[in-house]
C-alpha cells in the first residue's frame, strides 16, 4: 500500500492536455441538412446549365472566383447539368463556365447566407470559317 501511495500523487499532478475547442454544429430546427457550415462561414451556388433548347451541358467546367483573382471552387457538370459550388458567404465573386461546343460563359453574382440558385444558358460556338478550296 505504501508504494501505491509514492507514486499516485506524483500521477494525480500530471497535467493533462487540454480539449480542442470546437464550434458546435447543429442541425436546423426542420431536421434537413445544412448547407451553411457554421465553422467556416460557407454556403453553396447550385443550379443546372442547359443549351439554348434546354438540353442539359454535361462536363462543362464551372468556376467561383474572388475578386482578387483566387479560385474558391472548381467543378464539372453532372449528366443532367448540375453543378454545385462552395462559396464564402457574403460576397461578390465572378461565375465563370466553360466547355468545348459552347461559348465561355461569365457573370457576377452576389451570395448571401441562403443557398444561392443559379441557372445558366450556353450558347454554341461559332462555326469556324469554312475552309478556303486549294
Amino acid at each position: 500500500m505504501e508504494a501505491s501511495a509514492r507514486w499516485l500523487p506524483g500521477w494525480l499532478d500530471r497535467r493533462l492536455p487540454q480539449p480542442a475547442l470546437v464550434a458546435p454544429v447543429t442541425a436546423p430546427p426542420t431536421g434537413e441538412p445544412s448547407t451553411e457550415d457554421a465553422s467556416t462561414g460557407t454556403t453553396v451556388v447550385h443550379g443546372f446549365v442547359r443549351t439554348e433548347e434546354g438540353m442539359p451541358v454535361a462536363d462543362a467546367v464551372l468556376t467561383l472566383v474572388a475578386p482578387p483573382g483566387t479560385r474558391l471552387d472548381r467543378v464539372a457538370t453532372l449528366a443532367d447539368g448540375s453543378y454545385i459550388l462552395s462559396a464564402p458567404i457574403g460576397g461578390s465573386y465572378l461565375l465563370a463556365a466553360t466547355s468545348r461546343a459552347y461559348e465561355p460563359w461569365s457573370r457576377h453574382i452576389t451570395v448571401g447566407r441562403d443557398p444561392l440558385v443559379h441557372d445558366l444558358t450556353l450558347s454554341p460556338q461559332e462555326a469556324a470559317s469554312p475552309p478556303h478550296p486549294a
